[in-house]
């Protein structure tokens, strides 16, 4: 690995305007005009001694050490801390390398900043490299540096920088604050030199003169390098060695958002705004580019200890890998990374209880059937769909603001009308009944206990051990315990669940969404054992309104790493309608997880999470809630047969016998 920083010579010639021509011009000095003063600038870019040239082109070179070297095009943005923030303009200013004006010690950048006031010797000079992250598809934006407060119904408390797009709303100009955004990126070094290898310098003007009427300076900055660059090249089994024909890559674990100050080059985000994952893909779904048999990503380190999970997709399985390694800023990394093909597995292990890898579910397609647990942990009812004529709610349509029943609605209010063929919701202790959608039968009990039971009738004196008498019980182990099953569930208890919202208990407690097979996202909440930065020992509910706390857990997931359990919202009691699930503009949401225990004859033990609540609380029985069973069968030992949902045809673009797709 090699560290690197740059020192930049920079001056700063001629203040001129962009008002119209004038045959004369009797004063020499500046010229103002309404959108303020502009400087052409020209920079002259060297490295130090101890450093490599530049930052640019950067190639592995034969020890796969990043090499760089200045590139013609390069660019690099210029904010004068003086205009404290009170600037009005929409976009920062860019200087530009010119043409044949570099070797690989320094280089020529000119341009034209524009300040609030004019350029003095007392200013400080950030700069930022590269300058295409502020152009096209950006991964810098200017953010309000005041951090909103947005408090609520429930316990909302939050805290974060809004984003400020001043293209489209005039209010705002250029902010000495940024949003860096490294999320998304493609595992190429050329897309790290273009969008994501963050720089940042501060300078003053060490002289400013009049030349011919026009104002000069100049000045040298040192630019620091914000980032780590890590190649990763994947291997499996000795069979297969290297993995090079790779579709994607999920990391978990490294902060890919922050909010950076110009002011003084610190990161600024407030905790509940930095995120830790990303996604390495082609938007084209193309194979990713390999240079050197790696993949290569960029993100901002801890200089610590970090924790992370990566997945690896490609077209002969999905394989993953938990590690921590020491992540320095401003350096490289090149790794061999062994990882191991993902296999289905009956449960995930949260708080020493097995829960199972699905919601209890009924799915019909064709003449096929499936009862059981879904074939995987973000499965809901119509998670990839346009809503049918089937899901109008008094004979009104149903618009859609995203793919799935989670953005389904009527004039922006969510509810909508779900059908027995594709089920997520139950009625507490219905049997016979269940795909009776509007029927009002649910178990009679008070202070009862309802897991791995069954009742010939409503009350619970009723009970029986004969499954074939069974009208009312545990639906659950109902279904998974006929005979047809490899795994065997319940319903989960009181306690179990509410554990999963205990920051004492659950390290993690995260709100997140996974895609689906259909490129959806589906909404929920992540639980787990694991230690992730930025979320672990905190109460993460209620989110409030706003989705963008919650962050991708697609790659935990797959690999097994900690419970999701989806947003489903909820029936309306002895009703088709649900009501609670859409996401949408000012909506509330939750999550309704219902225990084996009730507290009255016509109540039971949930918890609750999401937009504007994380409790425990009692709801009616008659409303259908989703279940998160958990595993009761024996112990398994080797290697365990394949998971219920993996034999059912259907679900094959999901899982099957050769592993988990998603």
């Amino acid at each position: 690995m090699k560290k690197q920083k740059l020192q930049f010579l920079c001056g700063v010639i001629a203040m001129i305007g962009f008002t119209a021509c004038s045959d004369t011009n009797d004063v020499a000095g500046d010229v103002t005009q309404q959108e303020g003063y502009v400087t052409t600038i020209q920079v002259t870019a060297a490295a130090d001694k101890a450093a490599q040239a530049g930052t640019r082109a950067l190639k592995p070179n034969a020890n796969n050490q990043i090499e760089s070297e200045w590139k013609s095009g390069d660019k690099m943005f210029i904010y004068d801390i003086a205009d404290n923030d009170n600037s009005n303009e929409a976009n920062y200013s860019l200087v530009t390398m010119a043409a044949n004006s570099s070797n690989k010690q320094k280089a020529d950048f000119t341009g034209e900043v524009k300040t609030l006031s004019p350029m003095k010797a007392t200013d400080d000079l950030a700069f930022f490299y590269p300058g295409t992250a502020v152009e096209g598809e950006k991964t810098v934006e200017q953010v309000n540096p005041k951090v909103e407060k947005e408090t609520g119904t429930g316990g909302v408390n939050l805290q974060y920088h809004t984003s400020e797009n001043p293209s489209t709303n005039k209010k705002y100009g250029i902010r000495s604050t940024v949003s860096l955004d490294m999320k998304k990126q493609d595992g190429t070094l050329a897309t790290i030199d273009q969008k994501f290898d963050y720089n940042w310098g501060i300078a003053k003007p060490v002289e400013i003169k009049n030349n011919d009427g026009q104002k000069v300076a100049k000045t040298e900055v040192t630019l620091n390098r914000k980032v780590t660059i890590w190649g990763m090249k994947f291997l499996a089994s000795s069979s297969i060695g290297q993995i090079k024909n790779i579709d994607s890559v999920k990391i978990n674990g490294l902060r890919s958002y922050d909010v950076l100050n110009l002011k003084d080059g610190n990161f600024v985000g407030t905790s509940d705004e930095k995120e830790y994952m990303i996604t390495l893909a082609n938007k084209d779904k193309s194979k990713i580019q390999l240079e050197k048999d790696y993949v290569w990503v960029a993100f901002l380190a801890e200089d610590a200890l970090t924790n992370f999970t990566i997945t690896v997709y490609t077209q002969g399985g999905v394989y993953t890998k938990t590690a921590s390694k020491i992540f320095e800023t401003g350096y490289d990394y090149r790794s061999n990374i062994t990882v191991e093909k993902v296999t289905p597995q009956p449960y995930v292990t949260v708080n020493n209880v097995k829960w199972a890898t699905g919601n209890f579910i009924h799915y019909k397609k064709g003449s096929q059937e499936y009862w059981g647990i879904a074939p995987a942990q973000w499965w809901i009812s119509n998670y990839g769909d346009n809503p049918s004529a089937a899901n109008n709610l008094n004979n009104k349509p149903q618009s859609y603001s995203g793919l799935g029943s989670q953005f389904w609605h009527i004039n922006n209010s969510g509810g909508y009308s779900i059908t027995s063929d594709d089920l997520d919701l139950f009625r507490w202790g219905d049997i016979d009944n269940a795909l009776n959608l509007t029927s009002d039968t649910y178990l009679y009990g008070t202070n009862f206990i309802l897991a791995g039971k069954y009742f010939k009738g409503r009350g619970v004196s009723s009970s029986t051990n004969n499954r074939s008498e069974a009208k009312y019980g545990d639906i659950v182990r109902y279904w998974t315990d006929n005979g047809n099953h490899n795994y065997h569930y319940e319903y989960p208890s009181r306690e179990q669940l509410h554990d999963l919202l205990d920051p004492q208990k659950t390290n993690t407690i995260m709100p997140a969404y996974c895609y689906t097979d259909k490129g959806s996202k589906v909404y929920g909440a992540f639980f787990s054992d694991d230690v992730f930065a930025g979320v672990s020992g905190k109460k993460n509910f209620p989110t409030g309104k706003k989705l963008w706390k919650y962050q991708d857990v697609t790659g935990l997931v797959l690999a097994n790493k900690g419970l999701f359990l989806p947003i489903t919202g909820r029936t309306e009691d002895y009703s088709r309608k649900v009501v609670y699930r859409y996401l949408g503009k000012g909506s509330e949401f939750y999550g309704l997880y219902m225990a084996s225990h009730c507290t009255a004859i016509s109540h039971g033990t949930v918890i609750k999470f999401g937009s504007f609540g994380a409790d425990f609380s009692s709801q009616t029985k008659n409303q259908g809630c989703p279940i998160r069973p958990i595993y009761v069968g024996p112990a398994i030992t080797g290697t365990p047969p394949v998971t219920d949902a993996a034999s059912f045809a259907p679900f094959s673009r999901i899982i099957d016998a050769t592993g988990r797709k998603y």
